[in-house]
């Protein structure tokens, strides 16, 4: 007769240790000769084994290792899907905004290109030797005494001076 520990049939029945000690304690009449104690350890017989096989699906008949494997296919199979399509847009997203990207780089190297001719144009108007700029000066002003005798002279200086005055219109 082959004893298993209390930790060996909790993993066998897929639930926590807790939840055997629990149930050990709490079903000793079923269990009556099916457990021992040697050395601080708890042994169940096979028997026991058992029945406690039948408490935890008494407790829970849709917790069968078939219908819980089953489940947890299905919701492995459901994140699976979540995740595939979780990927997909996060894909499309990215494939959109590198398509963006790249439209915004070749606009900004056409524009980079035209000021590049731009500049071209303007270094070789620029390297051009300049056209000699002639300043403006003012017309010449005749003095309104020039080739006059000396007594007209003195007679527009004493008697006529507004002669003298230059009009720049």
């Amino acid at each position: 007769m082959e004893k298993l520990k209390i930790a060996l049939v909790a993993k066998k029945l897929g639930v926590s240790l807790n939840s055997v000690y629990r149930k050990v304690k709490l079903c000793e009449t079923e269990l009556n000769g099916h457990v021992t104690k040697e050395n601080g350890l708890t042994y169940v017989s096979p028997e026991g084994v058992e029945i406690l096989t039948g408490l935890f699906q008494k407790l829970n008949p849709s917790e069968s290792p078939i219908n819980t494997e089953k489940e947890t296919i299905s919701h492995l199979r459901e994140m699976i899907t979540g995740f595939q399509k979780t990927l997909d847009t996060v894909l499309k997203e990215r494939s959109e905004e590198r398509a963006r990207a790249d439209a915004i780089i070749m606009r900004l190297t056409h524009q980079n290109n035209d000021l590049h001719k731009a500049l071209e144009y303007r270094t070789t108007v620029l390297s051009e030797p300049p056209r000699p700029v002639t300043p403006w000066q003012p017309a010449p002003v005749i003095n309104p005494l020039q080739g006059k005798p000396w007594y007209q002279r003195l007679w527009v200086k004493y008697f006529e001076p507004e002669k003298l005055r230059r009009f720049d219109f």
